[in-house]
């Protein structure tokens, strides 16, 4: 019967070897034993599965609560001697072993990531938290003076400012909320297909008032047939909308704002013009970034896309830009 084994040097033939050696790597590190059987499937993993995504994988999953970026780099140090040590030298040679480093590579980035999102994640609730306790103080004071009846032109303002606070406070906290959501449990974002025209047509709708009010005219220019991607409306549409009013706030009256959408390579791309003309470019635009555009912009990449200023074509200000991955690309 022919030998069944793989021939060495194969990928097949090295993953084979990493199983073996599984059982020496249980006292490397916390967890070293199944970051290299990971590898050891992603050796032999369809090519078009074998890309690990961040957040997904044991690897991705190295930002423990006792861990530091510093710690995952001697980690990942330390199991590339380990490997080198406890695999013979004519094994690590050819296409298996590039292979094999370019995982490890993967799974560090990918490692570094999630920790980089967990961390974030954590310090976004904690702020909102910390926020939220003199908000319930504020509220008090305001539903107090409430209390008390019109009273003076004073204790009037005083309400009016309070109020204002209150609302400008509960919307912070809830955005942070929002954010720690996407950067903490990513997975839990609904994806369903949706049209991009009609999404357009509904923000421009939900805008228009406000438009109306500043005596701003809002011009579509579309080349969206039939153009999906893949999340949530309401969170889309929010995001959307949060360009659209940076728009119309840097809109003088009787300004207008153009909103441009077209399908380039596999993503689509919207252009909202001008959301910062009076602000002088687009480095000191992003200095002047709002909470609620923190939001649009974590709502955006936690679907694949990103936000991003651009100098305007046709005028001293700056266009805001957003992509978003094609269904059919994500799919």
């Amino acid at each position: 019967m022919p030998d069944q084994r793989p021939s060495p040097s194969s990928r097949a033939h090295l993953a084979q070897l990493l199983r073996e050696l599984v059982p020496q790597f249980v006292e490397l590190f916390d967890g070293a034993e199944l970051l290299v059987d990971e590898l050891a499937d992603l050796l032999v993993a369809p090519e078009e599965s074998a890309a690990c995504p961040a957040g997904v994988g044991h690897g991705a999953g190295r930002a423990r609560e006792d861990a530091a970026p510093e710690m995952l780099a001697r980690e990942f140090a330390t199991l590339r001697r380990a490997l080198s040590s406890r695999v013979e030298e004519d094994e690590l040679a050819g296409e298996a072993v590039v292979a094999l480093h370019e995982q490890i590579d993967e799974q560090y980035a990918a490692s570094v990531a999630a920790f980089a999102r967990e961390r974030e994640a954590q310090l976004l609730e904690m702020v909102a938290h910390d926020i939220s306790n003199p908000l319930m103080n504020i509220s008090l004071c305001r539903d107090y003076l409430a209390g008390l009846g019109e009273g003076s032109p004073e204790q009037q303002m005083v309400r009016e400012m309070l109020q204002s606070a209150t609302q400008r406070l509960q919307e912070v906290t809830r955005g942070l909320h929002e954010v720690a959501d996407l950067r903490g449990t990513p997975e839990l974002l609904e994806r369903r297909p949706l049209d991009v025209a009609e999404l357009v047509a509904d923000v421009v709708a939900q805008q228009q008032p406000a438009a109306s009010a500043r005596g701003v005219r809002i011009e579509q220019s579309l080349e969206l047939a039939g153009a999906t991607v893949l999340g949530e409306h309401e969170r889309l549409a929010r995001a959307l909308g949060t360009v659209v009013q940076a728009a119309l706030r840097a809109a003088g009256a009787s300004r207008l704002v153009t909103l441009r959408g077209s399908v380039v390579e596999a993503q689509v791309v919207l252009r909202v013009s001008d959301v910062a003309a009076d602000l002088g470019g687009p480095s000191l635009a992003r200095r002047r970034t709002t909470t609620e555009m923190f939001v649009a912009r974590s709502v955006v990449e936690a679907h694949g896309g990103r936000i991003w200023h651009e100098p305007s074509a046709s005028s001293r200000g700056t266009t805001l830009a957003l992509s978003l991955p094609l269904a059919d690309a994500v799919g």
